[in-house]
């Protein structure tokens, strides 16, 4: 079966595809147009169809994994002979009852799961999308409630609490804290630079670390060992100085943060409709 799982969840990986497939409106007439084209029979297997709409998927998520073809009329016959192949392997898996067998009707039904939630998430995000006012206010909403002051910091970072005491006690003694971070930190990458975090703002770190720098002054070492889920340490601050927060026009001009915040305010839709229908539901967990 381990081909057969690993078909099914090449379907799921590509949920996403089928998600981002519609972001605007087409004009009604070229919707019109789209339609009577997608809706085209391309090939018929035992009186199934292959529509035009189920080539395009399909050929997009050939070409995510494997790559296009220049000839598009080779390619066109290659994508259409593996879809024919394919519908044919399923109509006999049918009827050999293939189906019924317990491993593959959970991996459809998974898989079922899968389409249909995407669909949901395509649709919300389809028939309200967020507009650049949105993300003005949301970006507005940001600047508001970010630390107005980032820091240049160095850190140790030992699995032990009482292995971060020791090294305090060494460096309340006048050992060098670069000396330790090479010797002690288990974060290696920082580790290699005497504990050299560089620049840090809010966001940048786990919370626990920030929330401990904030209420250090310039030149000061933690007074105990701060915690987290990587383990304990030992921090020093270096220098601070004001964030510089970027305009609006300067934000939406980088690509990869007007990116990331389309797709946190779309995550927050989606999870704001999640919550919604989970309110209505009845759970239970065994």
């Amino acid at each position: 079966m381990s081909t057969l799982r690993t078909s099914l969840l090449v379907l799921l990986a590509a949920g996403s595809l089928f998600a981002a497939g519609c972001e605007k409106k087409p004009a009604e007439e070229a919707g019109k147009d789209a339609a009577k084209e997608s809706s085209k029979v391309m090939a018929t297997v035992n009186g199934d169809n292959i529509l035009e709409s189920d080539y395009q998927s399909y050929l997009q998520i050939r070409q995510q994994q494997v790559g296009p073809i220049p000839d598009k009329d080779k390619e066109k016959k290659i994508a259409l002979d593996e879809m024919i192949d394919k519908m044919l392997l399923a109509q006999y898996a049918v009827s050999n009852k293939v189906d019924q067998d317990p491993e593959v009707s959970g991996l459809m039904k998974r898989v079922r799961e899968e389409i249909l939630a995407q669909a949901v998430k395509r649709n919300l995000l389809r028939d309200k999308p967020i507009t650049e006012d949105d993300v003005k206010q949301r970006f507005e909403q940001e600047v508001a409630n970010t630390h107005k002051t980032e820091y240049k910091v160095r850190h140790i970072l030992v699995k032990e609490e009482s292995e971060a005491k020791d090294i305090l006690a060494q460096l309340q003694k006048g050992a060098k804290f670069d000396k330790l971070a090479r010797e002690k930190s288990v974060d290696t990458q920082s580790g290699k630079a005497g504990g050299e975090l560089g620049w840090i703002n809010q966001g940048m770190v786990v919370p626990e670390f920030f929330n401990a720098v904030m209420k250090m002054n310039k030149g000061a070492v933690s007074t105990e060992p701060v915690k987290s889920d990587f383990g304990w340490h030992v921090i020093k601050v270096e220098d601070t100085r004001p964030l510089k927060v970027p305009t609006f026009e300067q934000f939406m001009a980088d690509q990869r943060a007007r990116a990331n915040i389309y797709r946190k305010m779309q995550d927050d839709r989606i999870n704001a409709l999640l919550k919604d229908i989970k309110a209505k539901a009845k759970i239970t967990v065994n």
